[in-house]
């Protein structure tokens, strides 16, 4: 009889160390769920244009349809593709092939983006459209309003959307003959996509979307 404490001392101690083991467990299960949704809660980018409902202000300007070598018609928000959500920004062209031509549209707006690094976009052809077409982006800068190109174009693949970056940060040399500072990111004025051809014909649509800013 004197045993018996003793017996019932232990299952008292392993319902105790069960009990712990679950707890630690069911902890470490928190913690691993909590890393991984961490990205998605505290997500380092803003897309600025989406296009899900309009153009949201994106155009061909006055001064491209006045000029030969600019030939975009028209640009509406369009449903036929898209890279993120159920639209996108559809501007039709018509290029002559056999000399640069130019399809431009471009959003006139004040950013301030000083706490960002990069800014992006993705463009989409049709599997139909010819290869060497090209693209980058185009800002408008600071009271003088500097036209400020990307340095260098992406390559278009026709039937994949190819995604479209530039650094933002200062010293960036994706900048054609412009080093940016705080100051080129913090007075924004406009945003551009050019679509390039130096040689091949192509008459139809181009698709941008997902314009976004990352840190």
């Amino acid at each position: 009889m004197r045993k018996a404490p003793k017996v019932q001392h232990k299952t008292h101690s392993t319902k105790r160390r069960c009990m712990v083991k679950k707890l630690t467990i069911l902890t470490a299960i928190l913690a691993i769920v909590s890393l991984l949704s961490a990205p998605a809660a505290f997500s380092a980018d803003k897309v600025l244009f989406s296009f899900e409902r309009d153009t949201e202000g994106w155009e061909i300007p006055d001064w491209a349809y006045e000029q030969d070598d600019y030939i975009a018609e028209e640009v509406e928000s369009s449903s036929d593709v898209a890279k993120e959500g159920k639209k996108s920004l559809k501007v039709k062209a018509d290029f002559p092939g056999g000399r640069w031509r130019g399809a431009l549209t471009e959003v006139m707006e004040y950013f301030d983006w000083t706490p960002f690094g990069t800014v992006s976009c993705d463009i989409y052809i049709p599997a139909d459209a010819p290869a060497g077409l090209k693209a980058k982006m185009i800002l408008t800068v600071g009271d003088n309003w500097k036209w400020t190109e990307m340095s260098r174009s992406y390559k278009l693949k026709p039937g994949e959307w190819t995604h479209v970056s530039a650094n933002l940060k200062p010293g960036s040399a994706d900048w054609k003959r412009t080093r940016p500072t705080d100051e080129f990111r913090a007075d924004v004025r406009k945003i551009a996509v050019r679509v390039e051809s130096n040689k091949p014909a192509y008459k139809g649509p181009i698709y941008i979307d997902n314009i976004k800013l990352s840190e």
